[in-house]
């Protein structure tokens, strides 16, 4: 009898091990399959992002700075912010989306709190000074940023990069 209790307990233990570990597991899973999402909704607005401003480029080549920031400002045809199929809104956001067309040349990396290479001369005249550029940058940097309520915890992802004028 007493065989069969440790037995019994040495098996119970192991189920619980388990099933500890396959619900673990499909923890895990869960919150790879958001960041994926999060990372694919990402390279697609940065793709709008870039075919938009060849468009506008292509039409009127001496505005095109000055056009996708209004493109992607508030009130803005886009916005600034955007949904994702897929991933739940934070408590008090509206959006899990939101995107900053950088135009002033004297923010550093620091203070936008991501690593882009800032400050740097957007619009070629020698200096990194101007305040504002929306009207002659030749180069915009451009972050992107998610923040959604995930399996466990808020999680937030931040993409960088540049749109040049075509």
């Amino acid at each position: 009898m007493i065989e069969l209790a440790i037995a019994m307990s040495i098996l119970l233990i192991g189920v619980v091990a388990v099933s500890s570990a396959s619900a673990r597991l499909h923890g895990l899973r869960k919150s790879s399959r958001e960041i994926t999402i999060g990372q694919n909704a990402l390279r697609a607005m940065a793709e709008r992002i870039h075919a938009r401003a060849y468009t506008v480029a292509e039409d009127d080549p001496g505005e095109w700075a000055e056009k996708l920031t209004a493109i992607y400002s508030a009130g803005g045809e886009f916005g600034d912010t955007f949904d994702v199929r897929g991933l739940n809104v934070d408590r008090g956001e509206v959006s899990i989306g939101s995107l900053q067309i950088l135009t002033d040349e004297t923010l550093t990396d620091e203070a936008l709190g991501f690593q882009i290479g800032m400050p740097r001369d957007l619009n070629g005249d020698g200096d990194a000074l101007d305040t504002d550029v929306s009207a002659t940058a030749r180069i915009l940097p451009v972050l992107l940023t998610l923040q959604w309520t995930g399996q466990n915890r808020t999680s937030e992802i931040t993409q960088g990069f540049f749109v040049t004028s075509y």
